[in-house]
């Protein structure tokens, strides 16, 4: 049999099968207000910071959610994140051919009027990036997470088609929370939560990497 929860009306039906709940006219309707608040626990987490929290959950970070913009302009010392910008993995300055530091922004505020002989710095600003030496021309390479397209429609994305579960029961957290089941969105967030943990995992031992990388998300104030 064909798995059915890898569509937008596949995830929507399965969500109200799950909860058996399927024809609750209430539910459906509003479905896109809990796939909303799904991505925004997938994208965002909820109380990353709270470990004591209920409600807690991390951010899902897997390769598919990885871009490379190999062209980014670097105009002036303050520049518009790409659309859809999560977090930056890594920047490098093509004009200088060196890698541009991650910094927070305290600490690119700390070097003042300091000249570093060439943009060096880059730190997240709130939905900008700041950039020191400020450049007036010239080109990065970023790779950063970018959120995908939220399915709608025949509209799909890798992590539905790939990890449809991460979607269906983070539907299901929030649905849960609707109709105030304390009970169910802890079940479920459970459910969800190991979904993530178990990806997030696999793209550290994609990575290999050997050291922790520090990141800084979008919105972010340091």
């Amino acid at each position: 049999m064909s798995v059915q929860i890898t569509t937008y009306a596949g995830l929507k039906a399965g969500m109200l099968a799950w909860l058996a709940r399927t024809g609750d006219a209430l539910l459906d309707g509003r479905f896109d207000d809990f796939l909303l608040n799904c991505e925004r626990r997938m994208y965002y987490g909820v109380a990353v910071d709270e470990p004591s929290s209920p409600l807690r959950s991390d951010p899902l970070r897997i390769p598919e959610m990885e871009t490379v913009d190999a062209a980014f302009a670097l105009t002036s010392g303050t520049v518009a994140q790409p659309a859809g910008f999560l977090e930056l993995i890594s920047a490098y300055n093509n004009s200088l051919n060196a890698p541009l530091d991650i910094v927070s922004q305290r600490t690119l505020d700390g070097y003042g009027s300091q000249s570093l002989g060439g943009t060096r710095l880059i730190a997240v600003s709130g939905t900008n990036f700041r950039l020191l030496d400020a450049p007036s021309s010239g080109t990065a390479t970023l790779r950063y997470y970018r959120k995908l397209a939220t399915p709608a429609g025949s509209t799909v994305n890798d992590i539905l088609v790939s990890y449809p579960d991460v979607y269906l029961y983070g539907c299901l957290v929030e649905a849960a929370i609707f109709t105030q089941g304390e009970t169910e969105a802890q079940r479920y967030l459970q459910l969800y939560n190991a979904s993530v943990a178990g990806l997030n995992a696999r793209s550290q031992r994609i990575t290999a990497s050997s050291v922790p990388v520090i990141r800084v998300r979008a919105g972010r104030m340091p």
